[in-house]
């Protein structure tokens, strides 16, 4: 049992010819849980970032996605 194995549960994957995990095989809804995951991660840290800027009524925004 490698590392890789050991930490995730991951029994299905492909090694290259040096012994070194290059694919893992996952199920769907491991799958759809990791990817929801990743997006919940990256709408965070937009909201996060979008905090410290500057805030425009509709007008203004497509206003400035003209000349973007």
């Amino acid at each position: 049992m490698n590392m890789l194995e050991k930490k995730s549960g991951i029994k299905h994957m492909i090694i290259d010819n040096r012994g070194k995990v290059e694919y893992v095989l996952l199920p769907v809804k491991r799958y759809e849980k990791i990817m929801a995951a990743l997006e919940d991660y990256g709408l965070g840290r937009a909201m996060k970032e979008a905090e410290n800027s500057k805030i425009l009524n509709k007008k203004a925004a497509l206003e400035f996605l003209k000349h973007a």
